[in-house]
């Protein structure tokens, strides 16, 4: 959650987005791009809660998620948003505009662009090979043309693409090899979920997956080994409480587990 909004406060409009047919993996994956696009986010359960000004930036994380990730049957809206497949929203005449010259993009390239502007219910216009859209907007745009551009994202994902999950195992394997970022967002949603409640069956399921991976003389990509050693080590005291004895330890448990939460909040 980020140190500058409080998903609490009551002067700020929410929105919110169940997540719940997401995997913890996928959750964790949009965790950490909305991160890095510094887009202030908090979660209650399977549920993600953004501040209203932010929401077509988060739309557009959700959906390029969904395209990398190939996320069947998961069109998340915002609680108010209409049901059903979205619709084009044609971009008004006396729209201040934005203009984008696709010339050399191919016809694919564009078709997606089109694609995700309407999943993501932007207004726009063609003109030839021209992409108008609401100046406003354009951020959100360019973070949607650079997606297209740089491969990363298709309109169909192909059957053989792997899923998060395998992606971060396939990852562990062999000595010396970097785990992504998002490990640590998964120890961090972990802490979370135990934090809320120690007998939470997804989160010690995921907790016990990241650790089978983790080894803490190698951090993940982007983080300080410091604060990697420091997560392992509450993630193995986090574990034993619940799994070492009989009868799990829920208080210790509990403790542990809110010390993860807000170790690694800052981070994502």
């Amino acid at each position: 959650m980020s140190d500058d909004w409080s998903p609490d406060d009551p002067d700020v409009v929410r929105v919110h987005y169940d997540l719940s047919r997401w995997s913890f993996d996928q959750q964790a994956e949009l965790a950490s791009d909305l991160t890095e696009a510094a887009i202030p986010h908090a979660w209650d359960g399977n549920e993600l809660l953004v501040p209203e000004d932010f929401e077509i930036a988060t739309d557009t994380a959700i959906t390029l998620v969904e395209e990398r990730l190939g996320i069947d049957d998961a069109a998340l809206e915002a609680e108010d948003a209409p049901l059903g497949e979205p619709e084009p929203i044609e971009l008004g005449e006396d729209v201040i505009t934005t203009e984008y010259d696709l010339g050399e993009w191919s016809d694919d390239e564009r078709g997606i662009v089109g694609t995700l502007l309407i999943r993501q219910h932007l207004p726009f216009r063609w003109d030839e090979h021209v992409l108008l859209v609401a100046h406003e907007h354009a951020g959100s745009v360019e973070t949607i043309l650079d997606a297209v551009e740089s491969g990363e994202h298709d309109v169909v994902p192909t059957i053989d693409e792997p899923d998060a999950e395998a992606e971060l195992e396939a990852e562990g394997e062999g000595a010396g090899e970097q785990l992504p970022y998002e490990t640590l967002t998964t120890f961090f949603l972990a802490g979370e979920r135990l934090h809320k409640n120690p007998l939470d069956a997804n989160g010690l399921e995921e907790l016990m997956r990241a650790l089978d991976v983790a080894d803490p003389a190698n951090p993940p990509y982007g983080v300080e080994r410091p604060l990697w050693e420091q997560t392992c080590a509450l993630a193995d005291e986090l574990a034993d409480a619940l799994t070492e004895e009989d009868e799990p330890d829920t208080e210790a448990a509990q403790e542990i587990a809110t010390e993860l939460h807000d170790l690694l909040r800052p981070y994502v």
